[in-house]
């Protein structure tokens, strides 16, 4: 009954918002797909990774009906208002869901909003051949989202125009089931904060820029019915919280990711190039870009050729994210035995540093200092290395599936997460500290894509990837150096996945678009073999 309800509301709400409109044009989309993969409980990566959550991740095989359309509202002086709908109809009718449904504009010519479940990226760099960005790509669907900013570089008038900039702040709600695996740590209806800010240089052949988006996690409900606390600001700024309380006020409120983004853009007679460097953080010290502890990073050009047709579009990425500020753990803590046992230490909140090393440690120490106990713990609990280690990109203690939405990442589409693992490792049994068991990556990335006839254009991806888990996996906690003799991903397992795809689109049906790809992962996680057809139609109707 309920997914018959679903399917009714998706239908009835495009035939009502065709029917509400009388005067202007309407665009319309509809599409049909068939997917098919050799494993039985997993498609092949590229079948399933940047595109909006549409394809199940997890069925072997799946046929899919996809319609949609986008209308203009409102056209005024000040004023610009469109929206947009679509929905996913899946053979098992249960499964389907409404996809988007938004209102967006512009006001004043320079400021945009956007309200609703929109299929939109204001940060990431072409999904459908990179790898995919580390925050807000086209992997998971889109969540409800209030969004407001400069989402378009925009010439800055009383600097002549030398000077561009973006940026934007947004807030949305993760409203997925978020507690199936019932753990203590899970939450729904968790709350989504997202900023970003970029500036660039105008009116120069060579336009270098720097942008920074940082995201986090804040509020929801236990399972039990326990409420999260939320502080808007403390978290806006990530900085601790006294409202919340415990660790939240001494660390920092919400769980944060981000990521920096530095690059250029140069245009000549042989193409549009743009090359970057991107910088990911999950916490304070990673996020100071000068700190040497970040050495992590996904480094690409994304070259548009203008006189080559069979390769029109080129992507390279070099992609690291498997240092997180190094293998020591994040805080000191207290050992066991002791009446605070695994409990963080804050060094600097110690007023008496030789009773406190007498009582902790046993140590008989005359005139210690914060610096001096520090020393002494990196030294004797933290193997010599620094604090402030093992970052877990995505992952946060307090929610447990992290950022992730309907089950797919909604961070870099190479982090592998708890169901994905359980897929191709049905054997292997994680250590449930957070959904990404796997995002300490090392790769590389080719993305190629031209025209090879009138109409016929192909599109080639291949990324190469050693996948060395998370710590959290590779030691029983996430803050013990006990290791963990099951770890699946010991050594570091290499795989490769490949797509190729295929479209048509005839000078006598121009709205129409037939495509189909083949994929073909293989290396020391799994082997599938995958396929796709489909036919897309976009026509316009004129009210």
């Amino acid at each position: 009954m309920q997914h018959t309800i679903r399917v009714r509301f998706i239908i009835a709400l495009l035939i009502f918002s065709t029917q509400l409109f009388s005067q202007k044009e309407i665009k319309l989309k509809v599409e049909s797909q068939y997917l098919y993969s050799s494993k039985t409980n997993l498609q092949p990566f590229y079948q399933y990774t940047n595109q909006w959550g549409v394809v199940s991740a997890f069925e072997q095989s799946q046929g899919l009906f996809i319609a949609g359309l986008q209308y203009q509202l409102l056209d005024k002086r000040n004023i610009q208002l469109n929206m947009g709908t679509s929905g996913v109809l899946r053979n098992k009718t249960d499964d389907s869901f409404l996809h988007e449904a938004y209102i967006k504009g512009k006001l004043f010519n320079f400021i945009d909003i956007s309200l609703g479940k929109h299929a939109w990226s204001p940060v990431s760099y072409n999904d459908q051949l990179t790898v995919g960005g580390f925050m807000r790509n086209a992997n998971a669907r889109p969540i409800p989202r209030a969004q407001i900013g400069i989402f378009d570089y925009w010439p800055v008038g009383f600097l002549n125009e030398a000077i561009e900039i973006k940026g934007g702040l947004s807030h949305g709600l993760l409203n997925d089931n978020r507690t199936s695996l019932g753990l203590s740590n899970e939450a729904n209806d968790v709350q989504v904060h997202e900023k970003w800010a970029y500036i660039k240089a105008g009116k120069i052949k060579v336009q270098p820029y720097i942008g920074l988006f940082h995201g986090a996690l804040m509020g929801g409900e236990r399972a039990s019915g326990a409420e999260i606390g939320t502080d808007y600001w403390a978290t806006f700024f990530a900085k601790g919280s006294e409202e919340i309380g415990g660790g939240e006020a001494t660390n920092t409120a919400g769980a944060h990711d981000g990521f920096w983004d530095i690059g250029l853009y140069f245009n000549n007679e042989v193409g549009n190039f743009h090359f970057y460097l991107q910088k990911p953080f999950a916490d304070g010290s990673g996020m100071k870009i000068y700190n040497r502890t970040n050495h992590d990073y996904k480094i690409g050009v994304l070259a548009q050729l203008h006189h080559v047709k069979w390769i029109k579009n080129v992507s390279v990425e070099l992609i690291k994210t498997n240092y997180q500020s190094g293998e020591g753990i994040p805080d000191p803590i207290y050992p066991e035995g002791t009446n605070k046992a695994g409990q963080i230490i804050f060094i600097s909140a110690i007023e008496d540093c030789d009773a406190f090393m007498l009582t902790y440690f046993g140590e008989d120490t005359d005139g210690y200092t914060t610096d001096d106990v520090k020393e002494y713990l990196e030294i004797n609990q933290n193997h010599g290395l620094k604090y402030g280690g093992r970052d877990d990109y995505n992952n946060n203690y307090v929610y447990y599936n992290a950022w992730t939405y309907q089950k797919q990442a909604m961070g870099l589409p190479l982090y592998h997460t708890y169901w994905q693992a359980k897929a191709y490792a049905p054997n292997w049994s994680s250590n449930k500290h957070g959904v990404f068991v796997n995002n300490r990556i090392r790769g590389v990335h080719l993305g190629l894509e031209g025209e090879v006839l009138e109409g016929l254009t192909w599109l080639f991806k291949a990324s190469y990837t050693n996948n060395k888990g998370a710590y959290a996996e590779e030691y029983v906690k996430r803050y013990s150096w006990e290791e963990d003799e099951e770890f699946y991903y010991k050594g570091g397992k290499k795989q490769v996945y490949t797509n190729m795809n295929l479209s048509y689109k005839s000078k006598h049906w121009k709205n129409a678009l037939i495509k189909t790809s083949f994929s073909w992962d293989a290396g020391e996680l799994y082997h599938a073999f995958g396929c796709m057809v489909g036919i897309s139609v976009h026509p316009s109707l004129a009210l």
